[in-house]
């Protein structure tokens, strides 16, 4: 198997076709991570597009002694964090105050309605309902840490805080999603 390190070489000499290798190693888990991220299928389209705009016309100052995949989702935090202060302030000036809304993207598969995948279903929309509840600042690390396994040191890395501050928000997002998912219960 060809290592990240010899596509990225590969890529820094000008061969084109290698690139569509590395994107194809990580599409799923970056759009995953951006659908996250955004909590809009259209919006993490363009996030994943950005990102790869930035990572060619940064992979010449990539340290390959580093995760690519870390490096790679830093990126997109950043970017994400960008965007979403440009989207704060113009939302903030045009309607005066920011309001969220997010359409999760509906997962189904086409086998039948079990009771079981009935429940699953639920507990799913509780999770979404939940996870669109969460700060920002507590959702990307939980993403970060639960969905893409990234350790504490990376996630403190892509984040630009430190590794007790991960720690603190994971414990802080949990708590939160927990009570906000049990109110969505309640209100059922």
């Amino acid at each position: 198997m060809i290592t990240d390190k010899q596509l990225i070489e590969g890529c820094r000499s000008g061969r084109r076709e290698i690139l569509g290798l590395l994107v194809d190693r990580y599409k799923d888990d970056l759009y995953r991570f951006c659908r996250h991220l955004t909590l809009n299928a259209q919006d993490a389209e363009d996030l994943f597009q950005e990102v790869w705009v930035r990572v060619i016309r940064k992979l010449e100052k990539y340290d390959c002694e580093r995760s690519f995949k870390a490096w790679l989702f830093q990126v997109t935090v950043n970017l994400h964090r960008d965007r979403y202060r440009r989207w704060k302030k113009l939302q903030h000036r045009f309607l005066g105050e920011a309001s969220f809304q997010a359409d999760f993207l509906n997962i189904r598969d086409s086998s039948p309605l079990t009771e079981e995948a009935l429940l699953r279903n639920e507990r799913n929309a509780e999770l979404e309902q939940g996870l669109r509840a969460l700060s920002k600042r507590y959702l990307a690390p939980l993403v970060l840490y639960y969905y893409n396994e990234f350790s504490y040191e990376e996630i403190a890395e892509m984040l630009g805080i430190p590794v007790g501050t991960v720690k603190s928000r994971l414990n802080q997002g949990k708590k939160l999603l927990q009570t906000s998912m049990q109110h969505v219960k309640e209100e059922t």
